[in-house]
């Protein structure tokens, strides 16, 4: 029988502090301000999620992020029943990724649901206190 091997001491990727960019402190901004953005090209005109520094379709500097609509869709999902260590949940947690209209990329987060499915259409649930950060979205729920 084969053990499943892990690692229970700190990933060396969780040992450093990454900075997010002029962009990025942009796209934080706005979810403390309970808003959802992307990044606009200039040369390209596509909107894309998670926000980058330059257009990865054409490598335009970006400069601005534009508001879009918060209502997405879920394109694929995994339920998660136990913990780092296979011990259970005590609460099952369901994993989307979740891709707006018009919207190149998208978002990997928490969806609250007991029947979770492909196509959904889901919209944030913002926390009351927003710190700028994308956990400022408590999870999507459906819309």
């Amino acid at each position: 029988m084969r053990r499943v091997k892990y690692f229970p001491e700190v990933m060396e990727i969780e040992a450093y502090v990454y900075t997010a960019g002029p962009v990025g402190t942009r796209w934080l901004e706005s979810l403390r301000a309970g808003k959802l953005t992307a990044a606009y090209c200039p040369r390209c005109g596509r909107l894309f999620l998670p926000p980058k520094m330059y257009c990865p379709f054409d490598f335009e500097e970006v400069k601005e992020l534009r508001e879009i609509t918060p209502i997405g869709v879920v394109e694929t999902y995994t339920a998660v029943e136990r913990d780092f260590y296979g011990e259970p949940l005590k609460e099952r947690k369901v994993l989307a990724f979740i891709k707006f209209p018009g919207v190149e990329g998208g978002l990997i987060h928490y969806v609250r649901t007991d029947k979770p499915r492909v196509g959904m259409k889901v919209k944030p649930k913002w926390r009351d206190e927003r710190k700028g950060l994308v956990t400022d979205i408590e999870y999507f729920e459906e819309a």
